[in-house]
């Protein structure tokens, strides 16, 4: 999974690596409180270049304000998740299956009731295709909906159903 922090422009890898630079630090310094550079034009170029690729500037070379107010702001602790939540990523996908038998068949009871109602009856590929969403093993995930006993299999596995009496 992609850490949204790094993806943000001004990413704080790029801004610390940016500002470890002296002269790179010291003409950002020096746009920051509004003096001429002492930089020789190249080394000015390469600074503006390196500051504007960290997000410290902005493409026509002037101050961003707001980059470390972003980049503190999504590097913020979230609120942990709690639950069955826990075991989904930001798109409602099983990022991982838990551990403990229980919690693993609350996530299956979870799935089994997005995916099929009561009374209803799905084909395999019907089924598969709506196990899509949640994972990228559609196929696991349907195995483990049928040997946790969320799902009834036919027996030619033509249909399945949910294991909840309802026929």
């Amino acid at each position: 999974m992609k850490d949204p922090v790094q993806e943000s422009a001004g990413d704080w890898r790029q801004v610390f690596g940016a500002l470890a630079n002296e002269e790179t630090r010291r003409f950002y310094a020096q746009q920051v409180l509004g003096l001429e550079s002492d930089l020789r034009p190249e080394r000015q170029a390469k600074a503006q270049l390196n500051l504007t690729n960290a997000g410290l500037l902005d493409g026509k070379g002037h101050i961003d304000g707001e980059v470390f107010a972003r980049i503190l702001a999504e590097g913020a602790p979230r609120e942990p998740r709690t639950g069955n939540d826990r075991f989904f990523d930001n798109e409602g996908r099983i990022d991982r299956y838990p551990k403990k038998h229980e919690e693993r068949l609350g996530l299956l009871r979870v799935v089994a009731g997005k995916v099929l109602r009561h009374g209803q009856r799905l084909t395999e590929a019907e089924l598969t295709s709506k196990l899509e969403a949640f994972s990228d093993d559609p196929v696991l995930l349907r195995r483990y909906l049928v040997d946790y006993g969320m799902l009834l299999r036919q027996r030619d596995g033509s249909a399945y159903r949910l294991a909840d009496g309802s026929d």
